[in-house]
């Protein structure tokens, strides 16, 4: 690769990471274009250049979240006991979620926040689930007699749960006056 293909790249990537950031914070609706490319710290004609319009950087982000789902769950070897493997992929996640809270925060913000008609990015990661719990079916670590759809809604919610309850538990702690910090929140679904 050149490095002209190398920077523009580079780049692409700083305007995409910039624009989950804000709109993790604010919402796509309330982030301008040019608040992206400040943030970025590159000129306004480039998040057109690379992503032509709001809604192409917006799915652009929406794709680079479900990419991280995806690489990290590829990641993790499918070998092992049933219950191993299990644990691993929810350890993997919890560990993308730590290192990208914006990715989380963007999550909280498309998932849980009453008002949110912004589908695309649940529907994605739905249909990620799907495939990464047929994929387990097939290598016989996921078996279940529920469908396939199911089962992945149930993975999904004890992946994201966590991330996108504690800080209501967080904060309903806060106002009741408790002592110490609030306990950890843990999905388990029967």
């Amino acid at each position: 690769m050149s490095s002209r293909a190398t920077t523009a790249e580079d780049t692409r990537e700083r305007i995409r990471t910039a624009a989950l950031a804000l709109f993790a914070e604010r919402g796509v609706a309330a982030t301008s274009l040019r608040e992206v490319a400040r943030s970025a710290g590159v000129a306004p004609g480039l998040v057109g250049h690379y992503f032509g319009s709001k809604d192409g950087l917006h799915e652009a982000v929406e794709d680079g979240v479900v990419a991280l789902f995806v690489d990290t769950l590829d990641a993790v070897p499918l070998e092992g006991p049933v219950a191993t493997v299990v644990a691993n992929r929810d350890r993997a996640i919890h560990a993308m979620f730590v290192r990208n809270p914006h990715v989380v925060d963007y999550l909280r913000r498309v998932v849980v926040t009453p008002g949110s008609d912004d589908t695309r990015l649940v529907r994605k990661m739905l249909d990620t689930q799907i495939l990464q719990t047929q994929r387990l079916r097939d290598h016989g670590i996921a078996g279940s007699r529920a469908p396939v759809a199911e089962q992945a809604v149930t993975v999904l919610v004890r992946q994201l749960g966590t991330w996108l309850l504690q800080p209501a538990l967080d904060r309903l702690w806060q106002l009741s006056g408790a002592d110490g910090r609030a306990p950890q929140v843990h999905v388990t679904l029967r």
